[in-house]
């Protein structure tokens, strides 16, 4: 698990799907129809948008920086 369960917010919407996003990496979100879908989806975006920064050169979120490090 990408970011830890404790630190992602799934809330319901008006259609009631599933959004699933952290404060820990802002810009990151996912949604399903269920409460796990969204969760599962959310941490595959939240290792392809890590990778995304990595990759890209841009700063690594602090909670994140020990997890994802640049090897040659």
């Amino acid at each position: 698990m990408v970011v830890p369960a404790a630190k992602v917010n799934l809330r319901r919407d008006e259609d009631g799907v599933w959004i699933a996003k952290s404060s820990l990496l802002p810009g990151c979100h996912a949604h399903g129809k269920e409460r796990g879908e969204a969760m599962l989806r959310f941490q595959e975006a939240a290792k392809a948008h890590l990778e995304a920064l990595m990759e890209s050169g841009r700063p690594i979120p602090p909670a994140f920086r020990k997890q994802f490090v640049l090897t040659a």
